[in-house]
């Protein structure tokens, strides 16, 4: 398994190649975010894309952004669309700590968080809320 990093000038081909599969997961934001404008970020460098790969075939896409916060550096899992992601995370871990990383994050629905701490050992740090005024 590995993760291939894709450079922002090559997001038209990823987008192309597959990726635009991560509207599924823009869908899932609540209205944070569109394909599109997830897409325009990727290409100004703002967030990084990476295809997951098992045995030459790609099994899913996901996208990060590094948030350096007072205390930690944080690897930003944003969006994610996997066939079984729980097998890459080893990969994950490795990536996160290359870019100098010491703590792994994602926001998930109740499902997903779930997910995350079975197959992956996540563990919850809050939760956010929201109301429409």
């Amino acid at each position: 398994m590995e993760l291939k990093l894709i450079q922002q000038q090559f997001v038209d081909y990823a987008w192309r190649d597959g990726a635009d599969c991560l509207d599924r997961a823009c869908a899932e934001s609540g209205g944070d975010i569109t394909a599109d404008q997830l897409k325009m970020l990727i290409a100004r460098g703002e967030r990084q894309l990476v295809k997951l790969v098992d045995m030459g075939e790609t099994e899913g896409w996901a996208v990060f952004r590094i948030d350096q916060l007072p205390n930690m550096r944080v690897f930003m899992i944003t969006e994610l669309v996997a066939k079984d992601h729980g097998r890459f995370f080893e990969e994950v871990k490795n990536m996160a700590r290359a870019f100098g990383c010491s703590v792994i994050r994602a926001a998930a629905k109740p499902a997903q968080e779930r997910l995350y701490r079975m197959k992956c050992g996540f563990e919850p740090v809050y939760t956010i809320v929201e109301v429409q005024i």
